[in-house]
């Protein structure tokens, strides 16, 4: 194990001093993990620090690396890089009431972006397993054609589609474009 502190102090060496994760966890509280062998901790804030500018797809494949040897699921990990390298697509979904549950990943649906253009965006659910109908949270887009959703900004709304119907509508809350 001690392969798998070294990759999480070389991550964690990546880390820009004033970074924080969301749970407000900072670089320091990733050090006392790992001087304690916590690596299961470290990992989980490593990869919940925000600022995607800082972040390369090699910190990410450092993260899906130990994620691995671990055995536990690099999927958030993987997404990340994603995100790294093709920018990030954030939106506030609420599903209506006649929608279907959807899992927070593995989804690829179809979505509105204004008046009839219809294009597929993976997507994962932030903060739960599923979303229910009825319902909202935080969503992260990977469109298909990255190319079909430069023109939306925050604050536009989009609409999700189940087989072929409106169920939902999604206000854009974050978008951070595609590296150069």
């Amino acid at each position: 194990m001690e392969e798998v502190e070294e990759v999480l102090g070389l991550a964690l060496a990546q880390v820009p001093p004033g970074a924080r994760s969301e749970s407000d966890l900072t670089r320091l509280d990733v050090e006392e993990y790992l001087d304690h062998a916590e690596w299961e901790l470290a990992l989980d804030v490593l990869g919940d620090f925000e600022g995607i500018t800082w972040q390369t797809a090699r910190y990410w494949d450092l993260l899906a690396g130990v994620a691995v040897q671990m055995d536990l699921d690099p999927a958030w990990f993987d997404w990340r890089r994603g995100e790294s390298i093709h920018g990030l697509l954030r939106a506030e979904l609420r599903l209506d009431v006649a929608a279907e549950a959807v899992a927070a990943q593995g989804t690829r649906p179809v979505w509105d972006l204004s008046g009839g253009e219809r294009r597929v965006a993976a997507m994962w659910v932030e903060s739960k397993p599923v979303l229910e109908p009825g319902l909202r949270a935080t969503v992260r887009l990977r469109p298909l054609m990255p190319s079909a959703w430069t023109h939306l900004i925050r604050g536009d709304q989009i609409t999700f589609q189940q087989d072929g119907e409106p169920r939902g509508t999604a206000k854009i809350v974050e978008k951070v474009p595609a590296r150069p």
